[in-house]
């Protein structure tokens, strides 16, 4: 090797030598793979080839190595006498923010006044946690050992969101905030920069926006999708969030590393625009992995940094954090089911349109300020109406599933704390929404079709616990469809029972038949909400016993109750199968339902189909309401 390369630590830094040139390196012992990228930077810039780049990276991980065989000897230091300790006396800490034992803490970097090696005076930054109690807590060693404190993640520097002000008023008793003035000028915000088509979104995004502050105090707390056209507002959304939510961060421009980092030390709010066009396929699974499990308290995520080729090192990041995501394409079920939707139509107040947030309006950090104080002052106040909440949370579960009430739970509990100043109940129409939405999202969910008409097959078939024929079962499920389904066979259906937990089989002749027990067949039923559950009497129940499938007991006049929703009924009913351009009902089981229902008797080469979708409707009202309420399109633009 004609060149000569040196790379030798010193301190907190590298000095990297190439033919006579220096340069220095910033040494992160919790990142080896942003050293490592640090360096390749210098040395491309120093115009070295790969070859010197691989044998500098070789360099690195050998002072990795000395680091971590440094590393017990450096904790142990001239103690002997060790002796472990069981009580977990030392209290962990998150450095952003967090509550423990009752104390709420919020952390924040404020500049002080001290002297450096030489004795002289400079002003330097230092982290400090503010507490609950209006104390201010130095994050160095020798404090935090003193008070009994450990931090459970490095302290990442950010941009103060709370004012220095706001913070000195707090600490020295001044500073108070009213819980209803805080929630009127979040949403009115929000009304000023976007158009909503419903006064409930609005009473909606305030509770989420004022949550992100709260969200550890919650096991759960839903991610928001920002769907619609392009130009309908999605960027303005989440320009307005970034600008109030707690430690919001922008997905762009950000490494895939430092978006995990600073979700776990800072836990903030992410939010992921349209422009993220995750051309890399790691980064792409990263994020996906991240979206996946972050919407639960507890959740890592492990990823493997890279330092060189041969050398990985896994490590484990915490990722629950409040998320935002928008675009126009839409994004997969299995995330959906963690997001609460918001579909946008473009607006038609062109003085709300024309309206663009100005990030340098005191405005913002004017209602940071207020929301930290929130958050400080009456974080006890929404931990004991949780508790209090939890113990009835059974009763929330009529029309709310437990796992769609897991994602709702903190914007209910936040609407019933807000009820109390607002002076006016918060929490019902919130409820509501939130049954609206679930049901969207059921109508939505078209992943799960087999099952669902293998489900409705067998409600039909199965009048006893006993063994049925898969053959049978197949000629069941074909009486909804006018075509053949090649997708059908035997086999599928096999798969489809033990997916549903029908596994006792036997064979017989050629074939097999599976044990199906009527109870268990109800109960997946249940499950999809294929029939309804009165839970108090038997109304709604067939001559067997069993639960009638949703909406076949609706009469004529319930139609045009408020609480009727079309594109809800006719998906259940009926609309499953016709959801795939593949798939269509029989003309006799449609012109069934239309007269059970009292609408148009049409045959399926009438039906309208959505402009929008593959979903084919009965007549034109119907289709518009579900063009609106799913799609957020104009339903007169037909």
């Amino acid at each position: 090797m004609n060149e000569i390369i040196t790379l030798e630590r010193k301190g907190g830094k590298l000095i990297l030598t190439f033919n006579g040139r220096r340069r220095y390196i910033t040494l992160d012992i919790d990142n080896p793979s942003k050293t490592a990228r640090s360096l390749e930077k210098e040395l491309k810039e120093l115009e070295a080839d790969k070859n010197i780049i691989s044998y500098a990276k070789t360099l690195l991980a050998k002072i990795y190595d000395e680091i971590a065989s440094e590393e017990p000897e450096k904790e142990l230091g001239e103690v002997t006498n060790i002796v472990p300790v069981f009580d977990e006396s030392m209290k962990k800490i998150h450095p952003a923010i967090d509550l423990v034992d009752g104390i709420a803490y919020v952390g924040v970097t404020i500049p002080c006044r001290t002297e450096d090696e030489e004795g002289n005076e400079i002003e330097k930054e230092f982290p400090f946690l503010i507490t609950s109690t209006r104390e201010q807590i130095l994050c160095v060693g020798e404090e935090l050992r003193r008070r009994r404190l450990r931090l459970a993640y490095k302290v990442l520097t950010f941009d103060n969101r709370w004012s220095l002000k706001s913070i000195r008023d707090f600490l020295t008793g001044k500073a108070s905030v009213d819980p209803a003035e805080v929630y009127n000028k979040v949403k009115g915000i929000w009304k000023t920069y976007i158009e909503f088509d419903e006064e409930i979104v609005y009473d909606f995004i305030t509770l989420w926006t004022i949550g992100t502050y709260f969200h550890h105090l919650f096991n759960a707390y839903p991610y928001i999708y920002i769907g619609g056209l392009k130009g309908s507002g999605k960027t303005k959304v989440l320009t307005v969030a970034s600008l109030l939510c707690f430690n919001a961060i922008f997905s762009n421009n950000i490494s895939t590393s430092s978006i995990f980092r600073l979700i776990q030390s800072g836990r903030c709010t992410l939010l992921l625009d349209e422009t993220e066009k995750l051309v890399s396929k790691d980064r792409a699974e990263e994020l996906r992995n991240l979206l996946l499990s972050g919407y639960k308290k507890g959740a890592k995520v492990y990823r493997t940094e890279t330092l060189t080729k041969d050398r990985l090192i896994p490590m484990a990041f915490e990722v629950y954090s409040p998320k935002m995501i928008a675009n126009v394409a839409g994004i997969e079920d299995v995330l959906e089911d963690r997001c609460i939707t918001i579909i946008m139509r473009k607006g038609r107040n062109k003085e709300i349109l024309n309206r663009e947030p100005n990030t340098s309006d005191p405005i913002w950090q004017e209602l940071r300020d207020k929301l930290y104080l929130l958050y400080l002052l009456y974080h006890s106040e929404v931990c004991e109406l949780n508790a209090v909440c939890e113990r009835t949370r059974g009763k929330a579960l009529n029309k709310i599933s437990e796992r769609d009430l897991e994602l709702w739970w903190p914007i209910l509990i936040l609407a019933k704390f807000f009820s109390k100043y607002l002076n006016r109940d918060l929490h019902s129409p919130l409820l509501s929404f939130a049954e609206e939405k679930v049901r969207e999202k059921r109508t939505e969910n078209v992943t799960e079709t087999g099952e669902y008409i293998l489900v409705k097959a067998l409600l039909n078939i199965v009048e006893e616990n006993g063994y049925y024929k898969v053959k049978e079962i197949k000629e069941a499920m074909m009486n909804y469809f006018d075509e053949e389904q090649r997708w059908l066979n035997t086999q599928w259906i096999g798969r489809a029972l033990k997916r549903l937990g029908f596994k006792e089989k036997r064979r017989v002749g050629t074939g097999y038949e599976y044990l199906l027990k009527r109870q268990a067949v109800e109960d997946i039923a249940l499950r999809l909400g294929i029939i309804e559950d009165d839970n108090q009497d038997n109304m709604g129940k067939n001559k067997h016993g069993a639960f009638n499938p949703v909406g076949s007991q609706t009469s004529v006049s319930s139609l045009s109750s408020p609480s009727f929703d079309p594109s809800f009924m006719v998906f259940h009913s009926f609309l499953l199968p016709s959801l795939s351009s593949q798939t269509s009902l029989k003309n006799s089981d449609r012109k069934e339902r239309n007269k059970r229902l009292g609408l148009p008797i049409k045959d399926l080469f009438e039906l309208i189909q959505c402009p929008y979708c593959d979903m084919k409707f009965v007549d034109s009202k119907t289709m518009n309401y579900h063009i609106s309420s799913i799609h957020g399109g104009e339903p007169n633009a037909l």
